[in-house]
């Protein structure tokens, strides 16, 4: 019998988590045990797996140290309207503490102005290992989705990550301004500053941007074809 496609996918969700920059964190209240829900910046690691950085003296950081067991929603609301039209993603699993410097650098690629107090002794980078994922894309398109069908591995993108972010900066500085101005930037110093299946995220004097691909892909060359094609389209735009 042919599977039912999925109204939602879990490309479409991770795609999603890659644009959010806050999110609402669910943690277990570790007085009672009740549910408590504080608003988080997010950022993601090179397979889309959601990272914070948050501080020992909040309540949240508190009660992921009694308790990892969490939830993060993620959602894009209509500007006006009725908010549930929206399309939104809770991924539920584990929240756990990482000193991995990727985990940092992604992060600050993400929200560099945290910077000023990322390093302060109370913070802390932490990771949410996923087990399940909720999405909704409006009324009827919801979806229960498995964690690897969100957040495929990838463990070539991982280990050229770096690699591919200097060699892009250091040898196409000008498609990397070319790809910002598609992306309605003004002129600017233009880094890249992560890159994963999806895309990359650019900077430059304290501004973000998101670049995304037409299409996933998982490995070195599918990665250098995926840049090399968006540098064609922006020379012919």
């Amino acid at each position: 019998m042919t599977e039912k496609p999925r109204s939602f996918t879990g490309t479409e969700a991770r795609l999603l988590l890659r644009r959010a920059r806050i999110g609402t964190l669910a943690t277990l209240n570790q007085e009672g045990g009740g549910p408590y829900a504080s608003l988080v910046n997010v950022a993601t690691d090179v397979e889309g797996q959601p990272l914070i950085l948050v501080s020992t003296l909040a309540w949240h950081t508190r009660n992921l140290l009694a308790d990892g067991r969490a939830s993060l929603l993620v959602a894009e609301p209509p500007e006006a309207g009725d908010a549930l039209t929206g399309a939104r993603v809770t991924v539920m699993g584990r929240v756990v503490k990482t000193d991995e410097p990727r985990v940092r650098r992604r992060y600050l690629a993400r929200h560099p102005e945290s910077a000023m107090y990322a390093d302060f002794g109370d913070f802390a980078f932490w990771r949410l290992e996923p087990e399940l994922a909720h999405a909704v894309a409006g009324f009827g398109r919801i979806e229960t989705l498995a964690p690897d069908e969100v957040f495929p591995s990838a463990p070539e993108l991982i280990t050229l990550e770096e690699s591919a972010i200097a060699h892009l900066n250091d040898d196409h500085a000008d498609a990397v301004q070319r790809y910002a101005t598609r992306l309605g930037a003004a002129d600017g110093d233009w880094k890249i500053t992560a890159v994963d299946g999806d895309g990359a995220h650019l900077a430059a004097g304290g501004e973000t941007l998101r670049m995304n691909f037409s299409t996933p892909v998982f490995s070195a060359e599918a990665l250098r074809m995926a840049f090399a094609s968006l540098g064609r389209d922006t020379i012919n735009e």
